[in-house]
């Protein structure tokens, strides 16, 4: 059992210290600078869709929250279109919060996937986890749906039990070739590092593979370490379920818009597009999160929920990017 604790404290140790050795080239101003090209103008130019069409995959008989709000965030961030992938006992639920989200009650069907894959055509990125449970018949799915999405190329974040997921079974992100970002929590990225022999292991299993930890500062890792960053302004002391979901929702929306938008990003070093593209949706995401919570503080303190963060997403994302 000392041997076991040892080893961990080694790994994170790695884990924690020595990614930032290098200069980042994301510092705030600069991270503004390539982010605001990428947000779709209010013109008119744009079609229904192509702001955005998102997929959660989650929401279970006991988890209903979590799938709304991250397909809230997304929309209210500025993606047209969101569609839930649950488990049936939860669909009516979900649909109950709000018309606007789309629920397919698919997850716990015999023929699940084949009934999930042409929708996944439709979709730019797809969030895995919220409200997702750990039903081994459930989790068998999401499985054969990662694989699904592997062979489609289409963008990926993980959260919630999808980390409890790939901790058991990392393989199933070794062949991706699109970005995948993993969202988790300080357990969740403790038994990631443990797992994975922290942040090198990471990048052995797949460097298109990157990580943001959660917490009170927000850390982002990935293959180039001058994408790398720390954010921890805003925020509050309040820890309320439902706020990894807003990021989860959040990310997937500005994922889509720096991918499209991937080729009008110049920074002043040669850099992988699609991990300039995730370094700059993460840290946009993180920034609308953590001004919203601050925001929803200030009025409700100890009492806030969720909730009340959703109510802030316009006006914290006017006050960071104008628009």
């Amino acid at each position: 059992m000392m041997l076991n604790l040892l080893k961990r404290q080694i790994v994170m140790k790695h884990f924690y210290f020595s990614q930032f050795s290098k200069y980042s080239k994301m510092d705030r101003n600069n991270f503004f600078n390539l982010l605001l090209p990428s947000i779709p103008p209010l013109d008119g130019t744009h079609h229904k869709g192509q702001a955005g069409r998102i997929g959660i995959v989650g929401g279970s008989l006991e988890y209903t929250g979590a799938p709304y709000f991250a397909g809230m965030a997304a929309l209210k961030v500025g993606a047209d279109l969101v569609h839930i992938f649950c488990s049936n006992p939860a669909a009516t639920v979900i649909k109950s919060y709000s018309p606007e989200l789309i629920v397919h009650p698919l997850l716990d069907k015999l023929d699940a996937i084949k009934e999930i894959s042409p929708w996944l055509e439709r979709l730019h990125v797809i969030v895995i986890g919220p409200g997702l449970g750990r039903d081994p018949k459930i989790f068998n799915v999401v499985s054969d749906l990662i694989k699904l999405i592997s062979e489609k190329q289409i963008p990926l974040i993980i959260d919630a039990d999808g980390l409890f997921l790939i901790t058991e079974n990392p393989e199933l992100i070794r062949n991706f070739t699109s970005p995948i970002i993993l969202t988790p929590n300080k357990i969740e990225f403790e038994r990631l590092s443990c797992k994975l022999n922290g942040l090198t292991g990471l990048q052995e299993l797949n460097k298109n593979v990157t990580l943001l930890r959660k917490g009170m500062t927000d850390e982002f890792y990935c293959f180039n370490t001058d994408l790398e960053w720390k954010n921890k302004e805003a925020g509050s002391g309040r820890r309320c379920g439902g706020q990894g979901d807003l990021l989860s929702g959040s990310i997937a929306t500005f994922l889509h818009w720096t991918i499209a938008s991937r080729e009008k990003i110049n920074l002043d070093i040669p850099v992988d597009k699609m991990l300039l593209a995730t370094s700059l949706s993460c840290f946009a995401a993180s920034s609308l999160i953590r001004t919203c919570n601050a925001k929803a503080f200030q009025v409700k303190g100890r009492s806030m929920l969720a909730t009340d963060m959703v109510e802030y997403i316009h006006e914290a994302f006017t006050e960071l990017y104008g628009q």
